[in-house]
């Protein structure tokens, strides 16, 4: 029977061994069962990329949309059978019947994205697409800010891939021809980045300083329009405007001219194209209401005021009825002129 006093030595023992196993043999610094997972990055929603129809001007656009689209989501398109399954489920009439042809053989080129995309250059791609740019950012010249050239300029460039050294020559003859002077005489420029950088801020001065003087001489020559004041009253050249009379300036061209109830209401002068409008509309020609001519109420006022009054008087006397039928009458008129001759008889 072991006894308490062997059973502390035992234990004394074993904890000893244990002490020199812990320094023989070293822990490890990290459990497995500690080691934290990866933190799993969540993809962001994109529109997708435009459906491809075949238009060899649209391919570029819808190639590199779609590898943006790949990039952005990494996890879901983690292999090159999936890109090159969603490039064909993007397709439409002629590029889809060819994407299907590849599913309905089990071509290779559905686990190769980069030769599926030579293959399909080779067929939809724009041939004149780089002769054509080439001859835009030879032509390229700016005409708004420096800023804006800048941007299409190296839209350009970028695609064509074109060294710094026709980066500054092109760049610089595209500018205009003040940025370009000032440019000159500035400070020596090595990087392609320092020599937008320096137009745009030339650019954005000149545009400031314009803009300045500008102000400033529409705001003297304001001042010296007011210092002359108003033309002399006694001028032959100052009519005053007249106002008008008549109420025609508020009709439209469709509208009926108003006539005036009163008959004694004078009438303005009618000009020929407002009769040629009255009679094309069928209005009244003396007043323009909608009747006839011949039923005008102010035009049979007005031929019965004309009535009432009778005839005009007669500006020299006539002789009566009596002496003219009188064959035994003569008549004797005086002539006299300030006196100057004597009176003459018959």
């Amino acid at each position: 029977m072991i006894t308490n006093a062997e059973l502390q030595q035992q234990v004394c023992e074993l904890r000893t061994l244990v002490t020199q196993l812990q320094q023989e043999s070293p822990a490890p610094s990290d459990a497995p069962w500690l080691v934290p997972a990866p933190a799993t990055r969540r993809e962001p929603k994109l529109p997708e990329p435009p459906e491809f129809d075949g238009k060899p001007s649209e391919y570029a656009t819808f190639v590199n949309h779609c590898d943006l689209y790949f990039r952005m989501r990494p996890v879901t398109f983690d292999s090159d059978y999936v890109k090159v399954a969603y490039v064909i489920s993007r397709c439409r009439h002629a590029p889809a019947e060819w994407g299907h042809s590849l599913i309905e053989s089990s071509s290779h080129l559905l686990h190769d994205y980069d030769a599926f995309k030579e293959q399909m250059a080779s067929m939809y791609a724009d041939k004149q697409r780089r002769k054509a740019l080439r001859r835009k950012l030879t032509m390229l010249k700016q005409t708004g800010s420096a800023a804006k050239f800048a941007s299409e300029f190296l839209t350009i460039a970028n695609i064509l891939g074109i060294d710094d050294e026709s980066r500054f020559a092109l760049f610089t003859n595209g500018l205009k021809p003040e940025v370009q002077r000032a440019l000159a005489i500035s400070r020596d420029i090595d990087r392609f980045e320092d020599l937008v950088d320096a137009a745009v801020q030339i650019d954005h001065v000149n545009f400031t300083l314009a803009k300045a003087e500008a102000k400033a001489e529409s705001k003297s020559s304001g001042k010296s329009s007011q210092g002359k004041g108003p033309p002399s009253s006694t001028s032959s050249s100052f009519r005053p405007q007249q106002p008008r009379t008549d109420n025609t300036a508020s009709i439209t061209p469709n509208q009926p001219r108003p006539f005036s109830k009163n008959p004694s209401t004078p009438h303005n002068p009618i000009s020929q194209e407002e009769k040629e409008r009255r009679e094309a509309m069928g209005l009244c020609r003396f007043c323009g209401g909608t009747h006839f001519k011949r039923d005008c109420p102010s035009l049979k006022a007005k031929v019965e005021k004309e009535g009432n009054k009778g005839p005009p008087p007669l500006r020299y006397p006539t002789p009566s009825t009596s002496n003219v039928n009188s064959e035994s009458t003569h008549v004797t008129v005086p002539h006299v002129i300030s006196g100057k001759f004597p009176p003459q008889s018959q």
